[in-house]
C-alpha cells in the first residue's frame, strides 16, 4: 500500500490565483458570518457535561435515550437533550434518522440496511478525528468517517453543515444543531479533518486550532476542462501555513499541477454494496442488459453518446435499457444501481464514485480518459475499468459485454478486484490511520 502515497515533485510553483481562497487560520473571526439563530424546531442544546467519562462517550458515537421507532430506525427529539452522547444519521427526506452504528458495534449503511462492517476497539487512548463539511459529494466524506472507525485505535466523529448536497443528508453531528457538542468535540480533538475548504472550522466555529492539534485537509473536486488554467484547485500556499495533512480523493489530485501528496481512495463498503447486488436478477435470459448511468454533468460524463450508443445496439436488434440515475437520495440510487448489468461512469476522470459503487455491486465499469489511466499507471496499478475512451469504443465494448460471457465475467472480476484492493473499508482506514499516526503525537487529553 505504501505506493499510494508518492512525495510531491519538488520545486513546484506554489499555486497562486484561487479566485476565493480559504482564510488562514491565523486570522480567527475575521469575516465570519454570524451563527444561525435557533428556531422553534432547533432550540439551543443544553450545556454539555465536560467530565472525562463524558467526552469520552461524545468519541464513543453510542447514542442514548431515543426511541425505537420500526426496524432498525429511530426518531430523535428535535431538541436534543444534554444526556445524549451521540447525533444521528439523517436517513430520509422524512426526517427519519437512525443510528450511525448499533451498541454492539454494526453500522448501518446509508439505505438503513445493516452493515457487514463493525465499529473497531477504541482502547484507552484512541486517536480522536473530528471530520467536517458542508457539501458531501456522493457521500464520501462520511464513508471516510465509517472507514477510519473500523481500524482499532482509531475514533472519527462527523459533523456537517447544511444539506448543501440535497441527495445525501448523512452526517452524526449537525453543525449548527449541535454545536456545543461540536465545540467540545474541537477542543478535544487530535486532527481536525476539513473537507473541500477550511470553512467549516474558520467561519461555522470561528476557531483556530488546539496547541498539539494537527490540521488535515481532503480535497473532492476536479477542474473542468474549459476552466483549465484559470481556476486552482489546490490551495498550497495556505495548507503548507497550516501544516497541514493533505490528502486527494482521486489519483488526479496527484498530478504535479495539483501537488497533492496522499492519495486517499474513496471508500466503499465493498460487502454492503455486493449484498444489493441480490437485487439483480441473475439470469438475463428474455429481459434487456441493464446499464446505469449518473448524469451529473451530460458534457464531461458522455451522456450523449451513451445513449447514441444504446440506439446503435438496439438498431443491431441487442436488447439493452438506459438507467439514468439521477434526482434521487443516495440510498434510492444505490438500490436502483444495483438492479443493473452494468455501468457507464463517465468520458473524463475515468472511474468515479459511480463507478466504484458499481464495481462493489460485482459490475463491469465503463469508463474513459487517457489521463486518469495514466495516473493509475504512475502508482504502479493497472486500469481497472472497462476502457472505453470514446463513442466508438463504448459502443464496442458495450457489445462485447452483452454477447461475449467470458469478457462480461473477467471485467467484472477485474474491476472488483481493484476496489476490494484500494477502496474498502478497512483497506482505506488502515492506511489513513497509518499516515495520520506518521504526522500526529498524541497529547494528553483535554478534558475540562
Amino acid at each position: 500500500m505504501g505506493a499510494l502515497s508518492p512525495t510531491a515533485p519538488e520545486g513546484l510553483a506554489l499555486a497562486t490565483g484561487s479566485p476565493e481562497p480559504a482564510p488562514l487560520l491565523s486570522r480567527e473571526g475575521e469575516g465570519a458570518p454570524p451563527p444561525p439563530e435557533p428556531s422553534e424546531g432547533n432550540l439551543a442544546p443544553k450545556p454539555l457535561d465536560n467530565s472525562p467519562r463524558y467526552v469520552y462517550a461524545l468519541w464513543d458515537c453510542i447514542i442514548a435515550g431515543v426511541r425505537r421507532a420500526e426496524g432498525e430506525r429511530f426518531a430523535i427529539p428535535a431538541h436534543r437533550e444534554a444526556d445524549l452522547t451521540a447525533g444521528g444519521l439523517l436517513m430520509s427526506e422524512a426526517a427519519a434518522h437512525a443510528l450511525w452504528h448499533r451498541p454492539d458495534g454494526r453500522i448501518l449503511t446509508p439505505n438503513a440496511v445493516l452493515s457487514t462492517y463493525r465499529r473497531a476497539k477504541l482502547g484507552e487512548r484512541p486517536l480522536r478525528v473530528l471530520q467536517m463539511t458542508h457539501y458531501d459529494p456522493g457521500s464520501s466524506v462520511y464513508r471516510y468517517h465509517s472507514a477510519a472507525n473500523t481500524i482499532p485505535g482509531v475514533s472519527s466523529v462527523l459533523v456537517r453543515f447544511g444539506d448543501s448536497n440535497p441527495h445525501t443528508s448523512l452526517r452524526q453531528w449537525d453543525g449548527h444543531k449541535d454545536m456545543p457538542a461540536v465545540r467540545m468535540l474541537l477542543r478535544t480533538a487530535d486532527v481536525v479533518h476539513c473537507h473541500m475548504d477550511l470553512r467549516c472550522l474558520f467561519h461555522e466555529l470561528r476557531s483556530s486550532l488546539m496547541p498539539g492539534q494537527r490540521l488535515a485537509r481532503t480535497y473532492h473536486g476536479s477542474v473542468l476542462p474549459e476552466d483549465a488554467g484559470k481556476r486552482v484547485l489546490v490551495e498550497r500556499e495556505v495548507d503548507e501555513r497550516n501544516n497541514a495533512i493533505v490528502f486527494g480523493a482521486r489519483p488526479y489530485h496527484l498530478r504535479p499541477e495539483h501537488g497533492v501528496k496522499h492519495w486517499l481512495p474513496i471508500p466503499m463498503p465493498v460487502g454492503d454494496y455486493a449484498q444489493l447486488a441480490t437485487n439483480r436478477v441473475q439470469s438475463r435470459t428474455g429481459r434487456p442488459f441493464r446499464v446505469a448511468h449518473s448524469p451529473t454533468n451530460k458534457a464531461i460524463k458522455g451522456t450523449d453518446a451513451f445513449l447514441a450508443a444504446v440506439d446503435i445496439l438496439r438498431g443491431e436488434g441487442l436488447n439493452i435499457e438506459p438507467v439514468m440515475i439521477e434526482g434521487m437520495e443516495h440510498g434510492k440510487a444505490l438500490v436502483l444501481k444495483s438492479s443493473c448489468d452494468a455501468t457507464f461512469d463517465s468520458f473524463w476522470l475515468g472511474m468515479q464514485g459511480s463507478g466504484l459503487e458499481a464495481a462493489a455491486m460485482g459490475q463491469p465499469v465503463l469508463a474513459g480518459d487517457p489521463d486518469a489511466q495514466a495516473d493509475l499507471v504512475r502508482l504502479g496499478i493497472g486500469v481497472p475499468w472497462t476502457v472505453a475512451n470514446d463513442s466508438a469504443a463504448l459502443v464496442h465494448q458495450l457489445r462485447r459485454l452483452m454477447v461475449e460471457p467470458g469478457f462480461y465475467e473477467q471485467e467484472a472480476s477485474r474491476v472488483g478486484d481493484y476496489v476490494r484492493r484500494y477502496h474498502d473499508y478497512p483497506r482505506v482506514g488502515e492506511l489513513y490511520a497509518r499516515i495520520l499516526r506518521e504526522h500526529v503525537t498524541l497529547q494528553p487529553p483535554q478534558e475540562g
